[in-house]
């Protein structure tokens, strides 16, 4: 049994590829009976976001931001096993 859940979108598995592409996702995970909301990113997409930001705002802020290589599932599951395993 997982010590987990992610909500994922209805649509997440037909279109992983895509959402994988856009390089950014926003999930809300339950961990041990807790719910938190983590925004994932790829360096590339992040660094797009930041200058974005910088320039129309002059700051960036993104709470539990999460940086993986490629948003995919695998590696979301990756981050959430480990940050658990860690906590242990």
């Amino acid at each position: 049994m997982t010590a987990y859940y992610i909500h994922l979108p209805q649509d997440f598995h037909d279109y992983e590829w895509e959402y994988e592409k856009k390089g950014w996702l926003l999930l809300m995970i339950d961990i041990s009976g807790k719910s938190y909301f983590f925004t994932f990113y790829d360096p590339v997409r992040l660094e797009q976001t930041i200058k974005d930001n910088l320039s129309e705002y002059n700051y960036f802020f993104e709470e539990n931001l999460v940086v993986i290589d490629k948003v995919n599932l695998k590696n979301i599951q990756n981050f959430i096993e480990n940050m658990i395993n860690t906590e242990k």
